[in-house]
């Protein structure tokens, strides 16, 4: 922990304040899974913050000069950077009483520590600059994406729903409820990125050309399938109408996938490092988590429900995997 480069008692009270944080966190998911009605403190709740003590243990545990320890030391800082990020932009959705800007910055927390970590070594070796471009092309992209569309509608009705839910609670419990959750989500899908910054200064490889082929595949299907939605919404007749051309027509999220594939070249670049190969649980679970955890799975139920043409459309498209056979 010496490797933070804080002064002793600047690092014992931010590592006090951390513990307290998670105590509460957890202590609140305890407390919240006695009332059926906030439906909150199933097991899977306790998901994130038991993988954020695993991984602080490890840290503690393992030899600060070893080859685990240097790593655990930049992935350490990657998340202190995130967190205080995170805590910046509870503080603003206070203000503005919208928890939906969390949409727009969630994809700023990969970039922003890659960013700071790499200006402080200050190489900016061939790698470290292919690195740096794709997750800022990725990130930049689409946080803008999301203000343009977001900004000026209030807040989400996801959002909305749960500050009715929690009332009086959640001007403190959105902290771990979204930002805190997020924030160490997004973190866990960054291994790969912290693995490719954790390999020392290099040259160009394979790994730079092929990560740079399966980003453009990625980038193409989620900006191209972004931008395609948005035409489409600015030229349709009836909100009742149905995207079925383009890349719409072969698979029914292309920006979904386009978002895994991209995780993908971030995998690759960590190749890298001889680490490499522990970063593939990163880009599965994104995969997973796109098609079949959350994103797809609720958008799929509420176009159902809302686009009396969906029901037919999802007969003959992909469900993720372009060119897939239906339902795939």
């Amino acid at each position: 922990m010496q490797a933070l480069l804080l002064p002793g008692p600047l690092l014992g009270a931010l590592l006090t304040a951390l513990c307290l944080l998670w105590a509460l966190w957890v202590g609140a998911l305890f407390a919240f899974r006695r009332r059926a009605d906030l439906k909150t403190g199933a097991v899977r709740d306790f998901l994130f913050p038991g993988l954020v003590l695993l991984i602080a243990v490890t840290w503690a545990m393992v030899d600060p000069n070893g080859a685990l320890g240097r790593f655990l030391d930049i992935y350490a800082r990657f998340g202190l950077i995130v967190l205080a990020f995170m805590t910046l932009t509870w503080c603003i959705s206070l203000m503005m009483r919208d928890s939906s800007i969390m949409d727009i910055v969630y994809p700023l927390t990969a970039l922003l520590p890659l960013a700071i970590l790499l200006s402080k070594r200050n190489t900016w070796s061939p790698h470290e600059l292919v690195l740096l471009g794709i997750v800022a092309l990725w990130s930049l992209r689409l946080s803008v994406h999301i203000a343009w569309r977001n900004l000026g509608h209030g807040e989400d009705a996801r959002y909305a729903g749960w500050r009715r839910r929690f009332g009086a609670l959640w001007w403190w419990w959105s902290y771990f409820q979204v930002f805190a959750l997020r924030g160490v989500l997004v973190w866990l899908w960054c291994l790969p990125i912290a693995l490719a910054l954790h390999a020392s200064p290099r040259g160009f490889g394979w790994q730079h050309l092929l990560a740079g082929t399966v980003f453009i595949v990625g980038f193409v299907f989620q900006a191209g399938g972004d931008w395609q939605l948005e035409r489409f919404k600015r030229m349709r007749r009836d909100r009742a109408e149905v995207l079925t051309t383009g890349l719409w027509s072969v698979t029914r999220h292309p920006n979904y996938f386009g978002e895994a594939v991209m995780w993908w070249s971030f995998r690759i670049l960590s190749l890298v490092n001889p680490w490499g190969w522990a970063s593939v649980a990163a880009p599965l679970y994104v995969t997973w988590f796109m098609a079949k955890g959350s994103a797809t799975p609720m958008q799929d139920r509420y176009l159902t429900k809302t686009k009396p043409g969906y029901a037919a459309y999802a007969e003959r498209v992909p469900t993720f995997f372009p060119w897939s056979r239906t339902g795939a």
